[in-house]
C-alpha cells in the first residue's frame, strides 16, 4: 500500500517559514506544501510565488478550515506562536511543528498543550539539536557510557541570537536532554550596560550539576558551545555548520583530570537528506512525516518544550526574587522576565528578548 502523502500549511512568511518550506519540499512525494498564511498580503504573496505555493491567505482560520491540512509549520515571531498553534489543533490538524520557544509563560505553554491534547494533535517544538543526527550520535555516547558516569555540563551562548528565550531554551532543552529534569536553579540576570547576562546553575535531579552562560555583545554569533564532563573523558561541542557540529571526545588515560588531547570525530550526514542535514529544520520535517506514519508522539514532543521553557523562566524567577534557589515545578505561571521589566526591577534594552526584535 502506498504511504500518505501530507498536506502541509506554513503560518509565517519570514525567513524560518522558508526554512520550513525548503524542509518539507525536500522531502518529495511524501508530502505537498499547499498553502501558507501570513496578515502581511504583500509578504504572503511573494512567499508563496518562490516557493511555487498554490494558495495564499492572511486570515489562519480560513486556511485551516478550507485546506484539510495534515500537517501546519508555526513560523510566526516568538511573541505569537500560541494562538496559531491552539488553532491548528483545534481545526484537526494531525501535527504540528512549532518553532521555540511554544509560549512565553507557563500559563499559555499549557493552554497549547491542553489544546493538542482535546485535539490528539502531535505537536513538536522545533529544538533542532533532538533531530541533528550529529547531536543524537554524542547523546548515544552518553548514554552508552563513553566519557563514563555524566557529571557535569557547562553551555555558553553569545551573540545576536542568544538571548534566554530565544536561542536560550535550545540549550535548556539539551542540557534535559542529556542530563534528565532539573531540581533546582540559582540564576542572576544583569543588564547593567544594556546587554544581557545570565548565568543560571541548575542541579538535575540524577546529580548531574549544569552551569549555563548566555549574553554577551549582538554582533557576532557563537552559541550552542556544550562540554560533557564524565568520570572517564569528556566531550566538548562547538559550532560548525549550521546546526552540525564539530565533536571532540578526550578519554582519561590515568587519574582523575588527566586527559589526552581530544581526536575530532568526523560529522555525519543524514541518511535521510543527505548534505542539507543540519539546517534547521530539516530534521524536524522528517519527524513530522514519521510521527504520522508511525503513530508516536515527538522526539521533541510539547512536554519537551515546555519544559525547556520552565527552565529558562526559573531563571528569570530567581533573579526576580533575590537570586535564590528556584526549585521545580515552577509555581510561577506569569512570565517572570514581563514582570520585572513591569516593575522597573529590570530594564528594557535592545536585547531581543523574544527574538528579532528592539525593546
Amino acid at each position: 500500500m502506498p504511504k500518505t502523502k501530507y498536506r502541509v500549511g506554513i503560518i509565517g512568511c519570514g525567513g524560518i517559514g522558508g526554512n520550513y518550506v525548503t524542509a518539507f519540499q525536500q522531502l518529495g512525494g511524501r508530502v505537498e506544501v499547499i498553502a501558507a498564511c501570513d496578515i502581511l498580503e504583500e509578504k504572503v504573496s511573494v512567499f508563496v510565488e518562490r516557493f511555487k505555493i498554490p494558495s495564499a491567505y492572511t486570515d489562519m482560520q480560513q486556511m485551516l478550515s478550507k485546506e484539510g491540512l495534515d500537517i501546519v509549520g508555526v513560523t510566526t515571531h516568538n511573541r505569537e506562536h500560541v494562538e496559531p498553534t491552539i488553532a491548528a489543533a483545534q481545526a484537526g490538524v494531525r501535527a504540528i511543528l512549532c518553532e521555540k520557544p511554544m509560549a512565553l509563560d507557563m500559563r499559555d505553554a499549557d493552554r497549547v498543550i491542553e489544546a493538542c491534547e482535546r485535539s490528539g494533535t502531535k505537536l513538536a517544538i522545533d529544538h533542532t539539536m533532538r533531530f541533528e543526527p550529529n547531536w543524537r550520535r554524542v547523546k548515544e555516547l552518553v548514554n552508552d557510557g563513553v566519557i563514563g558516569e555524566l557529571l557535569h555540563i557547562e553551555v555558553q551562548n553569545y551573540g545576536d541570537t542568544s538571548t534566554l528565550l530565544h536561542n536560550g531554551t535550545h540549550s535548556c532543552d539539551a542540557i534535559r536532554w542529556f542530563g534528565g529534569d532539573p531540581e533546582w536553579v540559582i540564576a542572576t540576570v544583569d543588564r547593567s550596560d544594556e546587554r544581557e547576562r545570565i548565568m543560571s546553575f541548575f542541579r538535575l535531579n540524577s546529580g548531574v550539576t549544569a552551569l549555563f552562560m548566555t549574553g554577551g555583545h549582538w554582533n557576532y554569533r557563537l552559541d550552542g558551545c556544550f562540554s560533557l564532563e564524565g568520570s572517564e573523558g569528556k566531550i566538548e561541542i562547538r559550532p560548525y555548520r549550521g546546526w552540525q557540529p564539530l565533536i571532540r571526545l578526550w578519554k582519561r588515560d590515568r587519574g582523575l583530570g588527566a586527559f589526552r588531547e581530544g581526536d575530532e570525530i568526523e560529522a555525519i550526514g543524514s541518511e535521510i537528506i543527505g548534505d542539507s542535514t543540519g539546517n534547521p529544520p530539516s530534521e524536524g520535517a522528517w519527524e513530522m512525516v514519521v510521527c504520522l506514519d508511525e503513530d508516536r508522539e515527538s522526539i521533541s514532543n510539547g512536554y519537551d518544550g515546555r519544559a525547556a521553557l520552565e527552565m529558562c523562566l526559573a531563571a528569570y524567577e530567581s533573579e526576580r526574587l533575590g537570586r535564590v534557589k528556584i526549585r521545580f515545578p515552577l509555581t510561577q505561571k506569569a512570565s517572570p522576565l514581563e514582570l520585572m521589566l513591569k516593575s522597573g526591577q529590570l530594564p528594557y534594552i535592545p536585547a531581543r528578548e523574544y527574538g528579532w526584535e528592539s525593546g
